[in-house]
């Protein structure tokens, strides 16, 4: 059995009071056998030495990504820093961090060939941070530890901030933050865990299909035979449109396995008329286009999220910083829904460059998926 416990401060420059808040919270008479801490934080708290000082006070592994937004079930801010412990008598954690700002493949398949393995066991799932990266997608970088480690379940979040180019968007490994790393936390043992995602409502997304006939990763090269922007022109999404609207029109895209269907953001469209989108666009997967509002980000979380609520539980929420933004003047709606929902239920929410999830096919296997415009949910009970 896994049990949580939460803590957080506003103290961004007060690096003891910080930490006398935080131990406060924690109280190491709470703690069982074993730990681990997952930090969300706005980024400044990674520059004023706050990030290093609570995490250096603390007798386990912290793991996480910064963030736009983070909530607990105490209190919801922007320049914030949560910490939620994970501790447990029956379950295990190691954690480890892999630089990949060059030969990504090899250096994950290095860190991970073997070493993940404890007493002979491999851990039933991974907790993931991945960087936010113009040279490497997440899905690239998913689809690389799935390689090594056969499809363990992958669950968390890719970094984010508060800056229109997302440049101090970081990953956070005991303390230190990396613009370029990738972060994991292996849980052994047998926890008890439910995947969920909240993502476009059926109604919201257009019936017109279409395949998906050419790309490379997460480039969308040809729709129906035709270059992307083309097919968009075709279908009445003018460049000035998908310009103007870049980042805010979910692409659906269903890649007929019998998983759900998975939405993707479009990220620059290139002089060829490509799409860069934030996920992978395989060929022969089917493509549509999607609608998504304030009234759907809060209904679909709620939906998503109501049923797994129980005051012997935590929920880990990460949802896409795209959410937040549609949100707008009320970019707090969706965190403040959660809240409300979640009464003696323990959470931590936080924004999100890209949301890791598995989800079952078919025969009720899971898969693991890299998500836009998600909130993607795990439930420890």
């Amino acid at each position: 059995m896994i049990k949580s416990i939460t803590a957080s401060t506003r103290e961004i420059d007060d690096a003891d009071a910080a930490v006398s808040e935080i131990t406060a919270a924690l109280d190491p008479g709470n703690l069982k056998k074993n730990s681990i801490g997952i930090i969300s934080c706005f980024s400044d708290f990674c520059d004023t030495g706050v990030l290093k000082a609570v995490c250096d006070a603390l007798p386990f592994d912290c793991i996480g990504a910064t963030t736009c937004l983070c909530a607990t079930e105490k209190e919801i801010d922007q320049i914030f820093l949560t910490i939620t412990v994970l501790t447990s008598d029956d379950c295990e954690f190691l954690t480890t961090y892999i630089p990949v700002s060059e030969n990504y493949e090899e250096r994950i398949t290095s860190a991970l060939a073997g070493s993940l393995e404890k007493n002979g066991e491999k851990p039933a799932m991974l907790l993931s941070f991945f960087p936010l990266m113009n040279s490497l997608s997440g899905d690239m970088i998913l689809t690389a530890v799935d390689k090594v480690t056969g499809g363990i379940p992958l669950f968390g979040t890719a970094a984010v901030d508060h800056n229109v180019d997302y440049s101090t968007s970081k990953t956070i490994y005991n303390g230190e933050s990396f613009r370029e790393a990738v972060v994991l936390g292996a849980i052994y043992g047998e926890p008890k865990v439910t995947f969920e995602i909240a993502s476009l409502e059926e109604n919201k997304i257009r019936s017109q299909k279409a395949i998906i006939t050419k790309s490379d990763g997460n480039m969308l090269i040809n729709v129906n035979g035709k270059t992307a922007l083309e097919y968009f022109e075709e279908i009445g999404l003018t460049k000035d449109d998908l310009t103007v609207g870049l980042g805010m029109i979910p692409f659906v895209v269903d890649y007929k396995d019998g998983t759900k269907a998975v939405a993707r953001a479009a990220f620059t469209i290139t002089p060829e008329g490509h799409v860069a989108c934030g996920g992978a666009m395989p060929e022969n997967a089917t493509l549509a286009i999607g609608n998504i509002d304030g009234t759907d980000i809060v209904n679909t979380s709620e939906s998503a999220i109501k049923p797994l609520l129980d005051k012997d539980s935590f929920i880990l929420s990460y949802s896409c910083a795209g959410r937040y933004f549609i949100l707008g003047a009320n970019s707090t709606a969706e965190a403040e829904k959660i809240s409300e929902l979640a009464e003696d239920t323990q959470y931590m929410f936080a924004c999100s460059g890209g949301e890791i999830c598995p989800l079952p096919n078919s025969e009720g296997k899971l898969k693991n998926y890299y998500h836009n415009f998600t909130n993607v949910i795990c439930r420890f009970s």
